[in-house]
């Protein structure tokens, strides 16, 4: 029952995100999304939630259609903007609610599957992968360290071709590696890049907030490492920020430091389509 369920919701996402390609032609000729579409966007995720979080493994596509909705939409509509038209609240609000739901999904997901209790179990490239993106090897530890940054991103990089021999000829991969690559390539990148303020103030009134209070009182209770609970909630509460050119929210930073970050945002990217 479960698995036919995820490939209704699969084959429903598929339609709405890629196949029209309404969202994103709307997006970038007139600044909108199509009407009913992010309407319709909430339905399947509400629907689906309970068979997401009981599935260890979900059909790639499936992932792929949240992920780029989450972190694709929002760029598209900044090529709108940059073609010197105005923002629009209301489109900007639209895509920050599709981005924070769909990130929020992630987590609880996460937080479900209880990965972060029973990391310790994994073997092979899968015990690399998380050590590597939430663990001790997480490059936020070396983040002032060029080469110690350059060691992550080699070890990354033969981690993610691992990866990608094992489960090339499955359409279903473990959902928890799909979302911790998607951690990696956005979530890191901003850290590393922006150097973000450890206090940082993008509190806002949406209707969201207890939610992601919640999730991260969760992700603390489990994984108590402070600074994964700040990158989080940083994240979620910035949804509704501009992008900038790579879809990374513009928020305040610390000043530009002289190291310059190599994103493996491709890596992973290549890896997830």
């Amino acid at each position: 029952m479960v698995l036919k369920k995820l490939v209704q919701l699969n084959d429903s996402l598929e339609t709405l995100v890629w196949r029209t390609r309404e969202p994103v032609t709307s997006l970038m000729e007139k600044g909108q999304l199509p009407a009913g579409w992010s309407e319709r966007y909430f339905q399947l995720l509400t629907a689906a939630e309970s068979c997401l979080f009981v599935s260890n493994t979900w059909p790639k596509r499936l992932f792929l259609s949240l992920h780029f909705a989450s972190c694709y939409l929002p760029l598209r509509y900044e090529v709108w903007i940059a073609a010197g038209n105005c923002r629009s609240l209301q489109t900007q609000q639209e895509l920050g609610e599709i981005s924070r739901t769909t990130e929020i999904l992630f987590w609880n997901t996460l937080l479900e599957h209880r990965c972060f209790i029973e990391f310790e179990a994994f073997t092979g490239e899968q015990k690399r992968l998380f050590d590597l993106a939430l663990g001790d090897g997480c490059p936020l530890h070396v983040s002032n360290n060029p080469d110690g940054l350059k060691e992550w991103r080699a070890e990354l990089t033969s981690c993610l071709q691992q990866l990608e021999r094992t489960y090339s000829d499955s359409a279903d991969w473990p959902a928890w590696i799909l979302i911790t690559i998607h951690f990696v390539s956005f979530y890191l990148d901003l850290a590393l890049k922006k150097r973000i303020r450890q206090s940082h103030e993008l509190h806002s009134d949406f209707q969201s907030q207890s939610q992601i209070d919640h999730l991260c009182k969760r992700l603390s209770e489990q994984f108590p490492h402070q600074w994964l609970e700040l990158l989080t909630r940083l994240w979620l509460e910035s949804t509704h920020c501009s992008r900038d050119a790579s879809g990374l929210p513009l928020i305040k930073s610390l000043p530009r430091q002289a190291l310059t970050i190599t994103s493996s945002r491709t890596s992973c990217e290549v890896l997830l389509f």
